[in-house]
Order: C-alpha cells, then structure tokens, then sequence
C-alpha cells in the first residue's frame, strides 16, 4: 500500500479576548445546563449564606497612576501569588494559578481558595489586571473573599508570592474602590483592562441571589494598586 499523508488538522477558531471574562464574570456560578460545561453550581441544593458581598459601589476604578485616592508607584516586586490577605475582613486563602489553553478562568471549587488567572497581569506588574477570582460560597460554606464588597478605599491586601528573583516576597496594596456590576451589564473592558496601570481586581460573587437558577445576580469586584 502506498503512503497516505494525514489530513490537515482544523484549527480551532480564535477565542474574542473577552470571551473568557464573560464565563468568568456572568457564569462564574452557572449550572452546566447553560451551556459553561467546566462550572458547576456551588449553591445548588445547599443554604446560601446572607449578608454576604452587599451590593456597593465606592471609590475609583484606578486607569492611571494617577486615578483613585490611593496613588500607585512603580514597584520592583512582581509576583506570582500564592496568598491573599485582606485585614480589614480577617480574611486570607492560598491563591491556585488557574486557566487553561482556551484562556478561561476555572476558580478553585473550595470557598477557601483563590484563583489567579495565569493569562493576565502578575500582581505588582507596571501596567495590566492582575485578576483573583473566589466564589462568595460553597455547600453551605462561606468564601474567603466572599465580603470583599465590604472593602473601603484605603483598605489594605496583602498579595504573597514568588518574584521573578525566585525569591518569596509580599506585595502592598490599598483598595481604590469596590463596584457591583450585573452579570446582564458587566463593562469587560474596563474590568480586565491589561493597557491599564497595574493593578489587582479581586473577583466575587453577590447581589440578589436567585434561587430559580442557583445563581447570585451580580459580581463584586475589589480594585487594588500597589502603594
């Protein structure tokens, strides 16, 4: 028998850059059944926690470095995380690198875990987001980051991790400001702006919580810059 060559494999198309944050921001909370086949519902069949994440909308959303009450500075430490401390909520969680070829965001299951996007900003990072993402619940358990929409500016986070000196080091930060976006309205670019002055977003769910589907209705988000 002669040689037969193979086929030509298709490629897959190119994913739109904001596709990934509309899974990660308006799914983050999805049943499978609408069609995100790698998230489940962390509140299906389980009590939601009240009073978590409340609907707020304080501070500045830093663009510049010269946005926001809290001016940033260029700073020599960039890291990848590991941990996440937030004092004001006496909250801290080990933070996971998380995505995957096709660019989206698979936040850790457990409550108490974080997720930092390994496709955007490093924290510290002059320009870019750097995006940590949690859920604000879980079978009945509250998340670590799921009060940051109590958060003022001013507040500070504590980013730890590995420079590029593969050295240990932590990371200052103080929140500008807190927003609440409907997951039917989220402004994708303004949120993971990777053009923009280097900052953290920290990324929950919250809002009204809809039990029909399992889903809150909402996305807080934390901005944050080095100071």
């Amino acid at each position: 028998m002669g040689r037969h060559s193979a086929p030509p494999r298709r490629r897959r198309p190119r994913l739109s850059r904001w596709v990934p944050f509309v899974c990660v921001l308006a799914a983050i909370a999805a049943v499978t059944a609408s069609g995100i086949d790698w998230v489940t519902s962390p509140f299906w069949g389980h009590q939601v926690i009240a009073g978590t994440a409340p609907a707020r909308n304080v501070g500045v959303v830093p663009v510049s470095p010269w946005s926001g009450t809290v001016k940033a500075k260029p700073v020599a430490m960039v890291l990848s995380p590991n941990r996440i401390e937030i004092p004001a909520l006496k909250a801290e969680a080990p933070i996971l690198a998380v995505g995957d070829d096709n660019r989206e965001l698979n936040i850790p299951l457990d409550p108490k875990v974080a997720g930092w996007w390994k496709g955007g900003a490093e924290p510290g990072a002059a320009t870019g987001t750097a995006i940590i993402a949690g859920h604000i619940n879980y079978a009945g358990v509250q998340g670590a980051l799921g009060r940051i929409g109590e958060l003022n500016p001013g507040d500070t986070v504590y980013i730890y991790g590995v420079g590029r000196d593969k050295k240990q080091g932590r990371l200052h930060l103080k929140i500008t400001g807190v927003r609440t976006y409907s997951k039917q309205a989220l402004p994708f670019a303004e949120i993971f702006d990777q053009s923009s002055v280097g900052r953290v977003a920290i990324v929950t769910c919250g809002g009204p919580f809809d039990a029909s589907t399992g889903n809150y209705l909402d996305n807080i988000v934390a901005f944050a810059v080095p100071v």
